[in-house]
């Protein structure tokens, strides 16, 4: 049996999964979703998986690093400028099959990681918010809203807010006096906006995969958003507390595998967000941690 892999050969995380995998016993098998369908030939045909002239009736894991469907991506510049109608149903067409892929591989018992459902809540933050906080978890206080008295009131009860897109695709900002302007909040008219408690501490990156952890750092920065300016990458132990809370996070949000981010508060953690399908070749780097490998025996035996 084997172990398929969706995303770019040249994608360092998928890249490092397949080596690992290989190196564990197992052949990986590669659907690179980059090429799909201007440059690779696919079919699904009676629930079986077909890569060109091969059928893939038997599958012991799925890893779903990505579709590469996005309508912005390079790749997609001229195309988007001159047909951007027939680009997005292009992409429309493309997410039909390879979503419908991994659902029939999941009715069929195969486990993925993760399904398109749990990766669904990288672009749905509120929803996975839901879900954790359901989970009794505890997750800074949060409001999604279009509505300018809403971010008013929400800001005067909890003082330091922070607010960022609910999609993501951007960083996270503090919100400052200005920001609660007329004018300011006029614009809300146009997306609504993720607002949340600024919870003050150092922010954790933790890998799980089943019930282990199996890497954490915390990630230091002078900006709010490490992503705007990453001064160190620090290898961490977590916690008995930490390890409990990422572990139940990542299963209360349905992934097999997870990037967890979480504030270390000074008193307790807060837990951020659960990425579906994170990277890790950089923080491998920086860390001399694992990540790749570890996750590959949780794949080839069958994600137990």
């Amino acid at each position: 049996m084997s172990i398929l892999v969706v995303g770019s050969p040249q994608d360092p995380q998928a890249k490092r999964v397949a080596k690992a995998i290989r190196n564990a016993g197992v052949e990986p098998i590669y659907l690179n979703s980059a090429a799909f369908p201007e440059r690779a030939k696919m079919s699904m045909e009676d629930g079986v998986l077909r890569i060109g002239a091969t059928r893939y009736g038997k599958l012991k894991a799925v890893y779903l690093r990505g579709f590469h469907a996005h309508v912005s991506s390079e790749d997609h510049e001229r195309d988007m400028r001159e047909r951007p109608q027939g680009l997005m149903a292009q992409m429309d067409e493309k997410l039909s099959f390879l979503t419908s892929a991994m659902l029939t591989f999941e009715s069929q018992g195969i486990p993925v990681v993760n399904g398109p459902w749990a990766n669904a809540q990288h672009s749905n933050k509120p929803y996975q918010l839901a879900l954790l906080k359901h989970a009794g978890l505890r997750v800074p206080a949060w409001i999604a809203t279009n509505d300018p008295a809403a971010v008013r009131r929400f800001v005067k009860k909890h003082g330091a807010v922070v607010y960022k897109p609910l999609s993501g695709g951007a960083t996270v900002r503090a919100v400052e006096q200005q920001d609660l302007s007329r004018d300011r909040l006029a614009a809300l008219q146009y997306a609504p906006v993720l607002f949340q408690k600024r919870i003050d501490g150092v922010s954790v990156r933790a890998y799980v995969a089943g019930n282990k952890v199996f890497a954490a750092a915390e990630l230091h920065s002078t900006e709010l958003d490490y992503r705007r300016k990453e001064d160190a990458v620090i290898a961490t132990k977590v916690s008995a507390e930490e390890r409990r809370m990422v572990v139940a996070a990542a299963k209360a949000c349905n992934m097999r595998f997870s990037g967890v981010d979480f504030i270390r508060g000074a008193r307790k953690p807060y837990l951020l967000e659960c990425n579906p399908s994170p990277m890790f070749a950089v923080f491998e780097d920086k860390t001399g941690l694992s990540v790749a490998e570890p996750f590959a025996r949780y794949l080839v035996k069958g994600c137990r």
